[in-house]
């Protein structure tokens, strides 16, 4: 199983992938997410509630956003001392989609 910043890659999740311009979306998505600095803790976990509930109303439970954590700024400084690891960004290239909080 692939990891990026030593976290593995949900297995219950797949990648979404492109052709030309055109993105294929699965119905279990994996979406990298940067949670944010400051007050973008909260506002990320008030966001996530609200990405979920939508997915959830649209495709009444057919489909559902697997989330996984890649770091940037505050808290990828203080785990990894650097403020934006190569592995995030090999993760957004790899997921093709990303999603930073404030």
């Amino acid at each position: 199983m692939a990891t990026f910043n030593g976290i593995e890659v949900p297995a219950h999740g797949q990648k979404i992938t492109v052709e030309g311009m055109t993105p294929n979306v699965p119905d279990r998505p994996i979406i990298p997410f940067i949670e944010g600095d400051g007050t973008g803790r909260d506002i990320w976990r008030a966001s996530r509630r609200v990405f979920d509930a939508a997915v959830e109303k649209a495709y009444g439970g057919g489909r559902r956003i697997v989330w996984y954590e890649i770091f940037a700024g505050e808290k990828a400084f203080n785990q990894f001392g650097e403020w934006l690891t190569d592995d995030s960004v090999k993760a957004i290239a790899e997921f093709a989609v990303a999603i930073k909080g404030r």
